[in-house]
C-alpha cells in the first residue's frame, strides 16, 4: 500500500512541474514574425540591445478591445521588466516602473506592437515568476502582465488563467534559437 501511495505522490509532482519545452516556430508563425518585423517604426520597441546578457526574446503583440474585439489603433503602451538576473535597476529606487529595461510604443492600425528584448529573470525569492509589466494608457485598468508558460509554476499558471489582467505566452523559438512569443491582449475599457 505504501508503494502505491509513493507512486501516486510522485505522479502528482510530475503533473505539477513546469514543462520548459520550447518548440520551434512553424512556417506560418515564421510568416507572422516576419510581418511584425516589417511594421512601422513607432510600433516597434527595442528594450534590450544585442549586448544585453540573456536569452533574446521577440514579442508579436496585438491589442484588442475585450468587449468589441476591435483592434486598438494608436494606443500608447509601456513595457518594463527585470534583467536576466532578476533586477529592475530602476532610476527611481521607489518606482520599479523606471526599470532600466523599459520603453513605450504605439500600436499600428492593426493594434500591433513588435518588441525586441531579453527573457526577464526571476526576481526575489520566488522561482518561475518571469514577466513583463505592461501599461495600456487610458484603459481601465491600465496595468497588465505578460507571463511565460515555460517559466510559470503550476500555481502561477492557474492564477494567470483566472485573471484577465495577466496573460500567458507559450514561447517558441526560431531555428537560430531566439525566443518568440505571440499574444493577443484583450484590454478592458480602452479609451
Amino acid at each position: 500500500m505504501s508503494r502505491l501511495v509513493l507512486v501516486v505522490f510522485l505522479l502528482s509532482l510530475v503533473g505539477c512541474s513546469t514543462d520548459r519545452t520550447i518548440p520551434e516556430i512553424s512556417e506560418a508563425e515564421g510568416k507572422i514574425l516576419t510581418d511584425f518585423q516589417e511594421i512601422e517604426s513607432n510600433s516597434k520597441l527595442k528594450i534590450a540591445d544585442k549586448d544585453e546578457p540573456g536569452e533574446r526574446l521577440l514579442l508579436c503583440l496585438t491589442f484588442i478591445d475585450k468587449e468589441t474585439r476591435e483592434n486598438l489603433q494608436s494606443q500608447l503602451v509601456e513595457f518594463y521588466h527585470t534583467s536576466n538576473e532578476g533586477n529592475y535597476e530602476p532610476t527611481d529606487p521607489n518606482d520599479e516602473s523606471t526599470a532600466r529595461l523599459s520603453g513605450e510604443a504605439t500600436t499600428n492600425c492593426k493594434g500591433q506592437i513588435y518588441i525586441e528584448t531579453i527573457l526577464p529573470g526571476d526576481y526575489g525569492s520566488s522561482a518561475d515568476n518571469r514577466h513583463i509589466h505592461t501599461t495600456v494608457f487610458g484603459a481601465s485598468p491600465e496595468v497588465y502582465d505578460i507571463n511565460f508558460k515555460q517559466y510559470s509554476s503550476y500555481m502561477g499558471r492557474n492564477f494567470i488563467e483566472g485573471n484577465d489582467q495577466f496573460f500567458l505566452v507559450d514561447l517558441k523559438k526560431t531555428k537560430e534559437g531566439t525566443l518568440v512569443g505571440f499574444l493577443t491582449f484583450e484590454v478592458k475599457n480602452p479609451l
